[in-house]
């Protein structure tokens, strides 16, 4: 079974798991319990998906969200993201179904994740020393894939953030990919962040060549103290970069945010706390925010804060682990 059939089969033991029929759902976890044993490698995925598929079993005895609305939202996320997007704005109810399924799916932690080859969990930094001798960091929940042969050095940011001293190989340059862009470095040192829809580059030490996935053509070389954004629309400019200040965050854990979108934040923040955050990534990526936060105080808190700030959002406390963020009308 490759990762498409198993996210395929996934989605659909979350709808039996949560059916409304007490009979039809304990037969389907003790099926899922025989069903599991056959793919032991694939155990991480499924208490995620059972994790996940309790949350949404409270929702639909607290809430009143039926099983059917359930399954009717992971047919919908079939369809497409963007047209889930779309529909998230409907009502309450719904989004919380479509963006819950949605999260299983495609959202918040990319298949590819369980699959990488270094990853850390929630809240978990870590070091690694690579084959080629390039110190890394990756930041909470983050995940890369490795590429490195007698003739090149790859690593695919699959998600989240990391830090990287490259040993210097004038012969294999090392390269990160984003989905956004490839940041190209000889012998450096530098910050690259994935979000949703972007990737941000911190250059510490020296330089790198980076060079846009989405307009050809287009490259920039970042130096030492400067930063680049890098979305759908191609590179932004070059802008200076506090490399001390950049350094201290990084190490203290903090989220050193500078017009940052809000829907960025939420992710930065979800990667820290065990949980569920659902939200409109569209609707609040309009509010910028500004400012040091740690990542690791307590969330409501720090929700509160920025509801302090922004006395639009709205904060939904659905469970213990599970917040709903909107705008109010």
């Amino acid at each position: 079974m490759n990762t498409e059939q198993l996210r395929k089969e996934l989605a659909l033991w979350a709808i039996r798991l949560n059916s409304d029929d007490p009979d039809a759902r304990r037969e389907a976890e003790a099926q899922f319990k025989e069903w599991r044993k056959k793919y032991p490698q694939y155990h991480e995925q499924m208490e995620e998906m059972q994790r996940f598929s309790e949350q949404m079993h409270h929702l639909s005895t607290t809430h009143g969200i039926s099983s059917q609305n359930i399954q009717n939202s992971v047919q919908l996320s079939q369809q497409g993201e963007k047209y889930i997007q779309k529909m998230l704005a409907k009502t309450f109810v719904f989004s919380l179904c479509v963006g819950a399924v949605g999260y299983l799916s495609y959202s918040t932690i990319p298949f590819a994740y369980y699959t990488a080859d270094l990853k850390t969990k929630t809240g978990e930094m870590q070091s690694f020393v690579l084959d080629d001798g390039s110190k890394i960091t990756l930041g909470a929940k983050s995940a890369i894939k490795l590429d490195f042969t007698q003739d090149k050095r790859e690593i695919d940011l699959v998600q989240g953030d990391l830090y990287i001293e490259v040993a210097k190989d004038k012969n294999r340059p090392l390269i990160v990919h984003t989905e956004q862009a490839d940041f190209k470095a000889l012998g450096t040192r530098f910050i690259v962040n994935e979000y949703h829809e972007s990737s941000s580059l911190s250059m510490l030490d020296s330089k790198v060549l980076a060079t846009s996935l989405n307009q050809a053509h287009q490259s920039r070389v970042v130096k030492q103290g400067q930063k680049l954004n890098a979305d759908l629309t191609g590179l932004g400019q070059i802008a200076p970069l506090n490399i001390s200040a950049t350094e201290m965050a990084w190490d203290r854990q903090q989220i050193l945010a500078e017009d940052l979108a809000l829907s960025d934040l939420l992710t930065l923040l979800s990667r820290y706390h065990q949980g569920y955050l659902f939200f409109n990534k569209q609707a609040l990526s309009q509010f910028k925010v500004n400012g040091v936060i740690n990542a690791r105080q307590d969330l409501d808190q720090t929700l509160s804060l920025l509801q302090n700030q922004y006395p639009q959002l709205k904060v939904h406390r659905i469970s213990k682990n599970v917040r709903y963020i909107s705008i109010n009308d």
